[in-house]
């Protein structure tokens, strides 16, 4: 019988023999999607300059009197050369990742192609001629203006990653940051005090914290449906208190920035300077607490149990480790981090308004998973958000024919993109949003 082994089964006449499709990668399509944009920058920004267009780009910031940085000369590009050159490198970037379709890197491919579309838009908005009103693109204050934001989306991310490393998920970050930027604003109004003020708004988003805690973990409500009432609760509650209490006693919302604090020598590096070294004290704490928790997370005892609570719960409360506490301390501290990046808006926008923060506790949820749950990567897509919120809220200087409810958008496209796999797995803690009962 051994040349049984020898038959090979043939072909129905009636069924033609089907061809060896392979599916196409994850990381090719990121690719195929990276080549588009850079098709895109070559055609629209690029060719659709005239040939004698300019763009000026400035590096000092407005409105600085004292501790500006050293003076950077302005910088006059051809628009139509720079931006078809712009396109050519992101192409390449795409078409490297459909023909070597590299294992990793394909988030920070992304984010590169994503930076290089937002600066050649700004090429091609602030062109010379052309419809803007501003003659010049000021680098160095967008980069300003895009840190404020990304400081509050990284609270916001911070928040979440503290919540579902522990297996909850905070939808709630939203409704942490009204809180916040409320009670932090009447503290800060009536004291003149922004450490009490951050105190304030960091036991208000601690005490929604707590609600979400209790709610989840110990009636073992929808973690998701708990966060969105929270959210509208908060958003309704703060209407009613701006109209009943603010507006008849302004002197509780007289909208007091914090002050900057200067690095000296370092706050007069160009570009940098500005930027890292000559921000408010919410600034440098928001870096400190990266470093602490990532440290915190990664390399202690209670970030090994946070992130075996959040992965096996039942495999962690068999070794002693209690889950339900665990969790509610995330929680409550999640709550108290968004609730600080609250009052860190209101210290950069002024007088509390209703709705001001506009779905931002939504994009650092955003940024949360683009960052695949991790406080660096988080941090990142945070910076890619900040600064494409920044442009949405300012382009219309420019009078482009572009609506700027489009660049609004661009953090949750980014965040479709990205829960859908197109660049790269992403997943979640094991435990992350599942009811957790002791048996």
């Amino acid at each position: 019988m051994e040349f049984m082994s020898d038959i090979v089964t043939p072909t129905p006449l009636n069924e033609p023999a089907l061809p060896n499709i392979k599916p196409v990668g994850r990381t090719r399509v990121i690719g195929y999607i990276i080549a588009v944009l850079g098709l895109f920058i070559l055609v629209a920004f690029g060719l659709g300059s005239s040939g004698n267009a300019h763009s000026v780009l400035t590096f000092t910031p407005v409105n600085t009197s004292t501790n500006a940085p050293w003076s950077l000369g302005a910088l006059t590009v051809l628009t139509r050369y720079w931006n078809v050159a712009i396109g050519l490198v992101v192409v390449g970037i795409g078409v490297d990742m459909i023909l070597r379709r590299p294992p990793k890197g394909a988030m920070v491919r992304f984010g590169v192609g994503a930076v290089l579309l937002l600066f050649a838009l700004l090429l091609w908005a602030g062109r010379a001629p052309g419809p803007s009103q501003v003659p010049y693109v000021n680098l160095t204050s967008i980069l300003i203006g895009s840190s404020a934001l990304a400081m509050v989306l990284i609270y916001g991310a911070l928040s979440g990653v503290m919540c579902e490393r522990a297996g909850v998920v905070n939808i709630a970050i939203e409704g942490q940051f009204i809180g916040g930027a409320f009670f932090g604003s009447v503290i800060a109004s009536t004291t003149n005090n922004f450490l009490l003020a951050t105190l304030a708004g960091a036991v208000a988003g601690a005490l929604l914290g707590l609600i979400l805690a209790f709610l989840s973990l110990r009636y073992l409500s929808d973690q998701i449906i708990v966060g969105v009432v929270l959210v509208t609760m908060m958003s309704s509650l703060s209407s009613y208190l701006n109209l009943q209490v603010l507006s008849p006693y302004p002197n509780l919302n007289t909208g007091n920035l914090a002050s900057n604090i200067a690095i000296p020598l370092l706050c007069k590096i160009p570009i940098i300077g500005p930027v890292f070294f000559n921000e408010s004290g919410f600034f440098y704490f928001m870096i400190v607490l990266v470093g602490l928790i990532s440290f915190g997370l990664f390399k202690t005892r209670w970030g090994l149990r946070v992130r075996a609570v959040g992965e096996h719960p039942k495999a962690a409360e068999s070794v002693g480790i209690n889950v339900i506490r665990t969790r509610y301390i995330n929680v409550v501290l999640g709550g108290a981090i968004a609730g600080v990046g609250g009052v860190a808006f209101m210290s950069s926008q002024g007088a509390f308004q209703v709705g001001y923060t506009s779905g931002l506790g939504y994009v650092a949820l955003a940024a949360l998973i683009f960052g695949r749950w991790r406080p660096s990567g988080a941090v990142s897509a945070a910076v890619l958000f900040g600064i494409s919120a920044y442009l949405a809220l300012n382009l219309q200087t420019y009078n482009i024919p572009i609506s700027t409810e489009i660049l609004g958008m661009f953090p949750y496209l980014i965040t479709i993109a990205v829960v859908a796999g197109l660049v790269g797995r992403v997943r979640p803690p094991a435990a992350d949003g599942q009811p957790y009962k002791r048996d």
